[in-house]
């Protein structure tokens, strides 16, 4: 056994100790079969990490003894319950999904966010062992308001590990995954067994294999380089799913069916579980309470288009199903209003929005559709069949119909939301480029996957149909592990080289700059990228406890004319400049510097002008794949 395979299984066991954690404590919430054991890893995410805020909020005790507990608890509420935590589903998940996880272990971060936030924001927890606070030192992200679900989760990893793991984030994307999958195999099994197919009673293995194909390999809003990183959206995408799921479960019991066909499922701990989910889902992005709203609203159509809707008992839930988030809500929003104010994305004042953005800002949401074609023919197909279920209901409901009346509601008022968000939110130079759409609508595709899924269970199978088939199990299965090779963005990365570059080249910049060195990053245009990952490199986030650099970046160019000043009052030592992507030749001339050729240069300040230190030339690869990019 190599070290590289030995690291790898430590980070695995790291990263998955938490979810192990996640998944005692969710099945604590419910008894046995009725509370749908595959989502016992979404649940008790929500319930661990809501604790953990209330008690980092309130008290002044360590996060790494606060996360102790809350693990040991875990433990013993499982065992007063005996119950297998997740059920056989889930761990049939991550056992297939394993390929994937060990890919996640190895990953290397490289998109934006994770250099200017998660990653940050959670080597901060780590450090200090501490929420952010004014008090403290200032943390490295540039949200520390933002919540705090997905870096918690990277330091708890990170406690048990003992070293900042980077790829922590990855692992616990792909767990979620599995868990999503395990889910929505129950709910599949409880279809089935409904309507009369007791060869999925047992929730058979092909079930769960194929919900990892269609959560993973067919779902056309996945992206692999976003599971494989930090980023709470794979997070999001599977709460909203799971939020689905657990309100038309709810929808049935509160309908004229008889309770009997969900096999006993308690409503109140089905409320209970969707309440904690919705926990999840507030805990780890600042925009997802309008998500959960959203849900709510395309359950509340439902509602009222049904006449043997139970009212009077479905009030008694609401406590329970939106008690949890509301509850985290306000303390998340409480403490930072009190120890971190202005340290998240706020509305500007309406004399301020970018109505004038609003051309250029439909003319790339078009560019952003027509590179997703399959994702957005799927989105809205759902969303106009929920369209017409909303005026079928009641004369034809079942869960695919309610599911698709949710998805639409939610995928009209998420675009509606995204719309006010890039007119008020965002900076101009985003609005115009309606930033990041690719990555935000697809927060609501499992809930559009789940549709034909459940039309799928829901439809009279063929006599010669049999799960238990040893040809479609192999089938199911070899699907799912075939997710790897299939999906190529799980398993390449096209810009390794150049985030290899610029490690090994901050790396270089670390050993010629003395601790407490002021640098300055210059990063706008084609370089905007550049910059965060340089500076989380000097940072050396990995290893040291606390950054041993001062650096700041200047996105504008019109902070050319300040560079040398603040220079001169010693408020800068060196500059970065990177010459790669090309783009930086008047800012070189402004700066009375020698024109750059496909290098990183550190220039330093002596004798009142920057003096060239040292360069570092990219590699004619580094120099095709910027130029392509």
């Amino acid at each position: 056994m190599t070290i590289d395979v030995v690291k790898t299984l430590l980070i695995l066991v790291s990263a998955l100790l938490p979810i192990a954690a996640c998944m005692a404590a969710g099945s604590a919430i419910g008894h046995g079969r009725s509370r749908l054991p595959g989502a016992d890893m979404l649940v008790g995410f929500g319930v661990l990490s809501s604790a953990l805020i209330i008690l980092a909020t309130t008290t002044p005790i360590p996060l790494s003894w606060l996360m102790g507990c809350l693990g040991a608890l875990s433990v013993v509420a499982l065992a007063v319950r005996r119950q297998v935590p997740g059920g056989s589903g889930t761990w049939i998940a991550l056992a297939l999904t394993s390929p994937i996880l060990v890919i996640a272990a190895g990953r290397q971060p490289e998109l934006w966010d994770d250099f200017w936030n998660w990653l940050p924001s959670a080597a901060y927890l780590y450090w200090h062992n501490a929420l952010p606070a004014r008090d403290l030192a200032p943390s490295l992200a540039i949200f520390p308001g933002y919540p705090q679900g997905m870096p918690l989760t990277i330091a708890a990893a990170s406690f048990i590990n003992g070293h900042f793991l980077e790829s922590a984030g990855a692992v616990i994307n792909v767990a979620l995954l599995a868990g999503s999958s395990a889910l929505l195999a129950e709910a599949v099994r409880a279809t089935l067994v409904r309507n009369g197919s007791t060869s999925a009673a047992e929730s058979p293995l092909v079930l769960v294999a194929g919900a990892v194909a269609i959560t993973i390999l067919l779902n056309p809003g996945l992206n692999g380089s976003v599971v494989l990183s930090s980023y709470a959206e794979t997070g999001t995408m599977v709460a909203v799913g799971a939020l689905g799921l657990f309100g038309v479960a709810i929808l049935r019991q509160l309908s004229s069916e008889p309770s009997a066909d969900l096999e006993g499922l308690s409503l109140e701990g089905l409320s209970w579980r969707f309440g904690f989910v919705g926990a999840m889902l507030i805990n780890i992005k600042q925009a997802n309470p309008v998500l959960l709203a959203l849900v709510m609203a395309g359950f509340i159509l439902i509602a009222l288009r049904e006449p043997a809707f139970r009212t009077q008992r479905a009030l008694l839930q609401l406590p329970r199903m939106l008690g949890p988030g509301v509850v985290i809500f306000a303390v998340w929003r409480w403490y930072i209003s009190q120890r971190l104010p202005n340290s998240e994305q706020a509305f500007r004042p309406l004399d301020a929005w970018h109505f004038d953005a609003v051309p250029d800002m439909l003319s790339s949401t078009g560019l952003y559709i027509a590179q997703a074609p399959l994702f957005h023919c799927l989105m809205w197909t759902v969303t106009v069949f929920g369209l017409v279920c909303f005026f079928q209901s009641p004369r034809r409901s079942n869960e695919a119909r309610w599911l698709a009346i949710v998805c639409g509601t939610v995928w009209l008022g998420y675009n509606c939301f995204l719309l006010i968000i890039y007119l008020g939110v965002v900076s101009v130079s985003d609005a115009h480029g309606a930033a990041d759409y690719w990555r935000y609508t697809p927060h609501v595709s499992l809930l559009g996957v789940y549709v034909p899924v459940m039309l799928l269970a829901l439809a009279r199978w063929p006599s010669w149909i049999k799960l238990q088939s040893p040809m479609i199990r192999i089938a199911a299965v070899v699907a799912a592990l075939c997710t790897l090779p299939i999906r190529s963005d799980l398993n390449a990365s096209p810009d390794g080289v150049w985030h290899r570059y610029i490690r090994d080249t901050a790396a270089d910049i670390r050993s010629i700059m003395p601790a407490g060195s002021k640098v300055m990053i210059l990063s706008f245009d084609n370089s905007f990228l550049f910059g965060p990952a340089v500076r989380y490199h000097l940072w050396q986030i990995d290893s040291a406890p606390a950054p041993q650099f001062s650096a700041t970046i200047r996105w504008d160019e019109r902070d050319l004319e300040k560079v040398a000043g603040l220079a001169a009052r010693g408020e800068a030592d060196y500059l970065i400049v990177e010459g790669v992507l090309g783009g930086m030749d008047e800012a070189a001339e402004t700066l009375g510097l020698p024109r750059l050729k496909h290098e990183v240069v550190l220039f330093a300040w002596r004798n009142g002008a920057w003096e060239r230190e040292k360069a570092w030339q990219a590699p004619l690869l580094v120099r095709m794949i910027g130029a392509s990019s």
